[in-house]
């Protein structure tokens, strides 16, 4: 990066991105986006031709970022336990710091799941089940299923309900304490599911 149209061009990628996780691909007004990026509205459009190109970029990254995580879990170890608290972590730390971001993504994915089609591929899927199935052969393609929702649904789900979760622990210190004492818990829980499998 460096040049000025590149730092432009972030600025209002980074804007589209934090005005998406606030209102949704609806919510969003172009010409808000250039107000708050600093930009005039044809600058905008130059960089970004309209606003389902630029939710499309800000979406795309979004999803990919949550589905790294998994990935970089995976090349871990080849142990299925250390595998697994790897991927808890990994998810952990990623929500913490983008606590809005599994909320747009299931969000905007329910309302348009044509969305899915060209981020998740059978290629992905296949990596996602290889990397719990291919170093222990007591782990089916079923079982290695059963693991991935189960570590996207007792992660993801306290940030879902966030505002539920928030009126019973009273305030966003308490909130990260419960989730930093959930994720020993979530390994703790899987690792029965494994032994059960």
């Amino acid at each position: 990066m460096g040049k000025k149209s590149d730092i432009t061009q972030a600025k209002i990628a980074s804007t589209a991105k934090d005005m998406f996780l606030e209102k949704g691909f609806d919510g969003v007004k172009m010409q808000e986006l250039a107000d708050r990026a600093g930009v005039n509205k044809g600058l905008l459009h130059h960089y970004f031709h309209n606003k389902k190109y630029l939710f499309d970029v800000v979406f795309t990254e979004a999803f990919n970022q949550l589905f790294s995580k998994f990935e970089a879990g995976f090349t871990s170890s080849t142990r299925i336990d250390l595998k697994i608290n790897a991927v808890v972590d990994a998810y952990f730390d990623m929500l913490l710091a983008n606590p809005k971001l599994p909320i747009f993504v299931f969000f905007e994915l329910h309302k348009n799941p044509a969305l899915l089609q060209n981020l998740i591929t059978m290629d992905r899927i296949g990596l996602l089940v290889a990397g719990f199935t291919k170093d222990d052969p007591k782990i089916t393609r079923e079982k290695a299923i059963h693991i991935i929702l189960t570590i996207v649904s007792l992660s993801v789900f306290p940030f879902m309900a966030k505002p539920i979760v928030l009126n019973m622990v009273e305030n966003e210190n308490n909130f990260i304490h419960l989730i930093e004492e959930r994720r020993p818990l979530v390994k703790k829980t899987l690792s029965y599911l494994v032994k059960s499998l």
